[in-house]
């Protein structure tokens, strides 16, 4: 939000730098987002009376003006409609440079020379009005620097500053000029100053000009209206013209300024209806119809439903409540009678139907955060104020307030010992007290070391003693609170296990050459869809967004896959398809209605391209199977997991089913491996290539990760090889030989190694040809051949028992 200096400064009396200004703003949690000057490049700009005007000889568009600068007199070419004789306007000779940063010359326009140029507001960078050259009053003598008119004339103002500031969605009673001027008086210790307020009542009495009827209170729990006849509709003066500019906020006529004004200065949104063209001279406050739409100001048709709140005349909806007014009902130059509304609407009810419509409004804004409820009725009067005095008219006598539910401040308990336990400090009651009053509570004194609090209606964040003792915190100022060190030292809190192993696989995949990625976790429901997922899948219990940015990113991700692949399809369209990829993450999964969601942290992998390039003395090797399996076997060798095994299954979503297998430890499934399915890859624009993943459950992992590491001494000695080369049914897998080895073989089996695998595609018998190394070794002695071979014999009776294979002759 940007707020004026020199706005401010008509509240508080503000003696200290612009930038010390903002730090003070800072610390008390108004963080300055910006401070830029305004109005202050205006060095060489006078005032200048204009003599005479007579046409430009060669153009029709323009005038030639003698113009008195109080330092002789030039002559100007001058296109402004607004021209006159008499006219004082700002001048600018050869040689000045203007804010916008181009700098004058004497020159010739169309054949006929031009000594300076009058200057319109715009060209100042004092409003953003090019309508005509800027007319100054009449009592300023030529040759006045223009700079120094802001000590001469009344709110003239120039000169400024011009503070951003980020609002804390807590805190709506900062969103207005008051507000902040509120805490800034506060903090420095100065009395708040507030905008006269003059009403001259002077019409016919309300009642029978106007009624207003509530008929949801849930969604409009007051709302105020006022009426004044007979305005005068035209452009604001300059100086309100001028703060609405610096707030960022465009003029548009008297009465509508008035209300964008208000809107600045109280952090209360008004409207203005045309009163002529509200049918039955009613008001009443409804939720729309279903099918119903409505013409905004904007010119926009937009479709409506029954939770958006309207403000409807006699016969249909004129404004959209606390968003935007209608087409139907606005203010134009033939407007002579005036309806100011200023309401207080349900933040919730406004923020669904703005995010709904995708229409969001400086309006809008505030009602969402929350305004004052008791303020609606001081800014109404405060704006029937302003459009009396720039508008003229008659102010209809009284105002209506439908409010049927006061506000009631709630009591809240202070405690003084508590706060300078908290904070450290050794505040008094007094002190505590000034605090309080200083922001406007309402202070009772409660007994001893304690303080009764019912905060103001403008702040609706402070609900309890903890919100009181912050604020004390704030004035007080938190850098003068006290350091205190901890008389105990805190025991060692050891890191969460998911968070310890989250380090611990980053530091491994970046050590295999693998590259962290973080992707969404809101995904679109066609995800499931894209993966290949069977109708009573898991990866179809999408947990719903209920307000969602967008349709495809609707839902919570129930897999980590689709944000991968998406990931490499970006980089396969940058020409990046050498890839080694992870993410660990959460999936989330909808377990029903009134059951909380599920939620699973994954760790998932992807290599795809080339595993090496093409050199002078090996050619190009695409990545396989075994490139992936081997990173995923190196990652679980790396946490200390034995006993891992794999085993081909079939049932896995998103993988090819003959390239594929689940990962397991001592039984226990941990995840999967293998080829992305072509139709997968395909669904996600990377047809062209392979892909291979692998997918950990982190909760399965954890549980078979060795709490410590034992050291394992060097064998100290020789091991014995045997071989075995197996016929075995081509359906038979090589971990269950394995397996039967190991289990056969005891402590004495080292390791068992695959070399061999053969099978003939041509052959009518459905065998294969597998050979093994087995190493034996023990810990203790030198084993010798006969104890060797007598295992080895066993093992094979086994095998062949257990498979109904034989060994290969020849």
């Amino acid at each position: 939000m940007k707020i004026s200096l020199n706005w401010l400064r008509e509240y508080v009396d503000i003696d200290m730098q612009p930038e010390e200004l903002g730090r003070l703003l800072t610390m008390s949690g108004l963080e300055l987002e910006g401070l830029e000057p305004s109005g202050q490049s205006l060095g060489g700009i006078v005032v200048a009376r204009i003599i005479s005007i007579s046409p430009h000889p060669e153009a029709d568009r323009l005038s030639l003006c003698q113009v008195d600068t109080g330092n002789g007199e030039v002559q100007v070419v001058c296109g402004a409609p607004n021209i006159f004789s008499g006219a004082l306007a700002p001048f600018a000779g050869a040689g000045v440079s203007l804010p916008s940063g181009a700098t004058i010359s004497d020159s010739k326009i169309r054949g006929v020379r031009s000594q300076g140029m009058l200057l319109a507001e715009d060209e100042m960078g004092l409003t953003e009005d090019h309508t005509g050259v800027m007319i100054l009053p009449p009592n300023l003598a030529p040759g006045t620097p223009f700079s120094s008119m802001s000590s001469d004339l009344k709110r003239f103002e120039l000169a400024d500053w011009v503070f951003d500031l980020s609002i804390t969605p807590n805190r709506p009673d900062w969103t207005s000029v008051l507000g902040v001027a509120r805490e800034i008086a506060a903090l420095i210790g100065q009395r708040l100053r507030r905008p006269e307020i003059i009403i001259e009542e002077g019409g016919s009495h309300i009642a029978g000009l106007a009624s207003v009827s509530i008929a949801d209170p849930v969604g409009c729990p007051r709302y105020a209206a006022g009426v004044i006849q007979g305005v005068d509709i035209g452009p604001s003066p300059f100086w309100m013209r001028r703060r609405l500019f610096l707030s960022g906020i465009r003029s548009i006529n008297n009465i509508v300024d008035v209300t964008n004004y208000v809107l600045l200065e109280m952090g209360q949104p008004l409207h203005a209806f045309d009163y002529n063209k509200l049918r039955e001279n009613r008001i009443i406050v409804r939720r729309a119809e279903k099918g119903e739409t409505f013409t905004t100001l904007d010119g926009e048709t937009r479709p409506l439903n029954d939770e958006s709140l309207m403000i409807c005349d006699g016969e249909r909806p004129v404004a959209l409540a606390g968003i935007m007014g209608g087409l139907n009902s606005e203010i134009t130059p033939e407007t002579q009678d005036v309806l100011l509304e200023s309401a207080f609407f349900d933040p919730v009810t406004i923020r669904r139907c703005s995010k709904r419509l995708g229409l969001s409004t400086e309006a809008s804004y505030r009602f969402e955060r929350g305004v004052d409820i008791e303020g609606a009725t001081t800014a109404l009067k405060r704006a029937m104020s302003l459009v009396y005095q720039l508008a003229g008219g008659s102010i209809a006598s009284g105002i209506i307030d439908n409010y049927p539910r006061p506000y009631t401040p709630p009591d809240i308990r202070l405690r003084i010992d508590k706060i300078n336990r908290l904070l450290g400090t050794s505040l008094t009651k007094d002190a505590v007290t000034g605090y309080m009053k200083a922001l406007e509570m309402d202070v009772r004194d409660s007994g001893e070391d304690q303080l009764l609090i019912s905060p103001p209606s403008f702040r609706v964040d402070i609900t309890r003693e903890a919100d009181l003792i912050e604020e004390v915190a704030r004035v007080f100022g938190y850098e003068n609170i006290p350091v205190t060190y901890p008389s105990i030292r805190p025991g060692q809190v050891n890191d969460a296990p998911e968070l310890a192993l989250s380090d611990q696989i980053r530091q491994i995949m970046s050590g295999l050459g693998f590259a962290e990625i973080i992707t969404y976790s809101f995904i679109s429901p066609k995800s499931a869809d894209m993966l290949g997922a069977e109708e009573e899948s898991p990866l179809r219990k999408f947990v719903p967004i209920l307000n969602p940015l967008a349709i495809d990113q609707s839902v919570m991700r129930t897999s980590l896959i689709p944000g991968i692949l998406n990931t490499v399809a970006v980089n396969v369209a940058h020409y990046e398809k050498d890839l080694k990829l992870f993410e660990w993450g959460k999936v989330f999964f909808q377990m029903g209605e009134d059951l909380q969601p599920n939620e699973k942290l994954l760790l998932t992998a992807v290599i795809t391209g080339l595993a090496q390039k093409k050199s002078w003395h090996c050619d190009d090797r695409a990545v396989d199977f075994y490139d992936i399996k081997g990173v995923l076997e190196a990652l679980l060798a790396a946490l200390g997991l034995k006993d891992v095994t794999f085993k081909r299954e079939k049932d896995f979503n998103s993988y090819d089913p003959e390239v594929s297998a689940g990962v397991y430890c001592k039984g226990s499934a941990l995840g999967r491996v293998g080829r992305v399915s072509s139709n997968v890859l395909e669904a996600h624009g990377l047809e062209k290539i392979n892909a291979f993943l692998f997918e950990l459950d982190i909760a399965a992992l954890l549980k078979e990760i060795p709490e410590t590491r034992r050291f394992q001494s060097i064998a100290r000695f020789p091991a014995v090889y045997r071989d075995i080369s197996l016929l075995l049914n081509r359906n038979i897998e090589s971990a269950g030989v394995v397996d039967i080895i190991k289990e056969k073989g005891s402590d004495l089996i080292e390791s068992v190694e695959i070399f061999d695998l053969y099978e003939d595609i041509k052959s009518d018998r459905p065998e294969k040809s597998l050979a093994f190394r087995i190493s034996y070794r023990s810990k203790d002695r030198t084993l010798d051949g006969a104890e060797v071979n007598s295992l080895h014999e066993t093992i094979i009776d086994e095998i062949k028992l257990k498979t109904g294979g034989r060994l290969r002759e020849g």
